[in-house]
């Protein structure tokens, strides 16, 4: 099962191939309060890779960080 993804600054969620394969795009501008938030992604990131971790593909929407989403068991029967 491919892994999910979320952007951390505007609503693209999708699988990380989709992700990895799309065009690269300049990041957009940010204010300063979100450009913090998008360096401690960076350090989360940088230390993640020193682990042995992957690190994962720009949002193919804005450039900015994506992040791993999460899968939970649901209980809900499937329509």
């Amino acid at each position: 099962m491919e892994k999910k993804l979320r952007c951390t600054v505007c609503a693209w969620r999708g699988e990380w191939s989709d992700a990895a394969f799309a065009p690269r795009v300049r990041q957009s501008d940010l204010p300063p309060s979100l450009e913090s938030i998008q360096a401690v992604y960076e350090e989360q990131q940088s230390a993640g890779i020193v682990l042995g971790q992957a690190h994962p593909p720009p949002c193919p929407t804005c450039g900015h960080h994506t992040v791993v989403v999460a899968r939970r068991v649901s209980f809900h029967p499937a329509m």
